[in-house]
């Protein structure tokens, strides 16, 4: 299936879940990718996480939040990403998590403002240990 179509059932889906994705400027998209990759770029094996369906409960179980939605890019190397080319592009999320894991393939995190904690989803979920659950604390703890 096409990245375009795929986005546009994401959108569509979370949509339905009554979910608001707003679409964040170009320039203000690569700032929070800067910022995620500052915070989050230091995940390494050792680095306390959740994966799989315990990711998906412990998302699922955040409060409604003001989150993020950034689509990453084969430039960020602490994950899994496919050679996408995919320019940046964040949105912000108004609503309650939504298990978004059937979309994985469009390689997306999922965080708050805070960047205390990311859902990462990858072409890797469920067959190499994704989708994962990383406290910013954490990754900052293992990087010491």
């Amino acid at each position: 299936m096409e990245t375009m179509d795929l986005m546009d059932r994401l959108f569509a889906y979370l949509s339905e879940h009554d979910v608001t994705l707003t679409e964040v400027p170009k320039k203000q998209s690569f700032a929070i990718q800067k910022r995620w990759t500052s915070v989050f770029g230091g995940f390494k094996n050792g680095t306390p996480h959740k994966h799989g369906s315990r990711a998906i409960d412990q998302f699922l179980a955040e409060p409604a939040q003001s989150l993020i939605l950034l689509f990453l890019s084969s430039r960020i190397t602490a994950f899994p990403i496919s050679t996408n080319h995919r320019p940046c592009a964040a949105y912000s999320y108004t609503g309650k998590p939504i298990d978004v894991s059937n979309f994985h393939e469009l390689e997306f995190a999922v965080f708050p403002e805070s960047y205390a904690w990311t859902l990462v989803h990858t072409h890797e979920d469920w067959s190499l240990g994704g989708p994962y659950l990383v406290r910013a604390d954490d990754v900052a703890a293992t990087n010491v």
